[in-house]
């Protein structure tokens, strides 16, 4: 049987259109729902939802403990305290599915999604058959553009990466059977149990939201474990509804900031000075093609090398802080 995953903030009606799909999908599965500290009306909708379908569900808080495992079809509901970001409020439902054994597999599924009835069912198929792939990602296509792609995973590679048949439309595209990845998004995150650590979790906790599929890929790459994506799986994304308020400086700022306290981490310390020399000149040369000034770019480069190098992560603090500004001068300031 496989675990899904969803995690919801705020988001009440996209979790509930993605369970709406999901409950018409082929397979063997249960459902765990993580709130992730909504302060809206989100945990009230979605039981609500649970209750008026029929659907075999329980409730249980931060701080208590499953005892028995999920049957086929149920759905629990787990409400945090607080908005953990991304990486912890995944992992805080994966150590809490751990401690009860007998799950095949798992799916970390964003809640903004919409699933084919068939997607799950070649997920565990693929698997069954090919038990060397430790993670596959089925073909994510846009919600908006069902035709075009989003993501179908990618190459990593020295800090960079890089997407296979990104926004390309099926006709244009011949896409059979699988492709063997570096990169995949956790967008959807299909994987067997044993790639999780010893406490059950699977993701950094050190970024509050954004860099944590790129660090599990360096980890997975460098344990050579295998990851593919398989087209006929397939998955449809409302993309980006969650940062869509932010400035796009102060989103622009996490991401890089994310980058290189990631790539410090994970380099060698005369690697990690050579990347970082050659990456904050890509970074000066995007941004002052895109929205900035030559001397802003460089501003912006340099706040980022002295954030990196004394933070081992980004927290909510740093990510809240981040959407106020809209200049260099701002980010400097915070």
């Amino acid at each position: 049987m496989t675990a899904i995953i969803l995690l919801n903030w705020n988001g009440g009606q996209d979790t509930i259109e993605c369970l709406q799909s999901l409950y018409q999908c082929k397979g063997d599965y249960c459902v765990v729902v993580v709130d992730n500290g909504s302060t809206d009306h989100s945990k009230d909708e979605i039981l609500d939802y649970l209750s008026k379908k029929g659907i075999r569900h329980s409730l249980l808080q931060e701080g208590q403990q499953l005892t028995t495992k999920l049957q086929p079809g149920e759905c629990l509901f787990y409400a945090l305290s607080q908005n953990y970001g991304f990486a912890r409020g995944n992992n805080e439902a994966l150590r809490l599915l751990s401690n009860v054994a007998g799950y095949d597999h798992y799916l970390l599924l964003n809640n903004d999604t919409i699933v084919d009835s068939n997607f799950l069912q070649t997920l565990a198929d693929f698997a069954s058959h090919h038990p060397e792939v430790n993670v596959l990602t089925p073909l994510i296509r846009y919600y908006s553009e069902p035709e075009r792609i989003w993501n179908a995973g990618g190459s990593q590679f020295w800090g960079f990466r890089k997407y296979y048949h990104a926004n390309q439309c099926i006709g244009q595209e011949q896409l059979m059977g699988h492709k063997m990845v570096t990169f995949l998004t956790g967008c959807a995150l299909f994987f067997s149990p044993s790639v999780l650590q010893s406490d059950g979790s699977l993701l950094t906790e050190r970024f509050f939201f954004g860099e944590e599929d790129f660090e599990f890929c360096l980890c997975m790459n460098a344990a050579k474990k295998n990851m593919a994506c398989v087209f006929d799986a397939v998955v449809y994304h409302k993309v980006s509804m969650s940062v869509a308020n932010m400035p796009s400086l102060g989103r622009i700022y996490i991401y890089y900031l994310n980058r290189f306290v990631d790539m410090r981490l994970h380099l060698s310390q005369m690697k990690y000075a050579c990347w970082s020399r050659l990456y904050s000149v890509y970074v000066v040369a995007l941004l002052k093609k895109k929205m900035l000034s030559w001397g802003d770019a460089r501003r912006f480069a340099k706040l980022i090398l002295r954030e990196s190098r004394i933070k081992d992560g980004v927290s909510a603090t740093d990510f809240l802080n981040a959407q106020k500004c809209s200049s260099v001068a701002e980010l400097e300031r915070q």
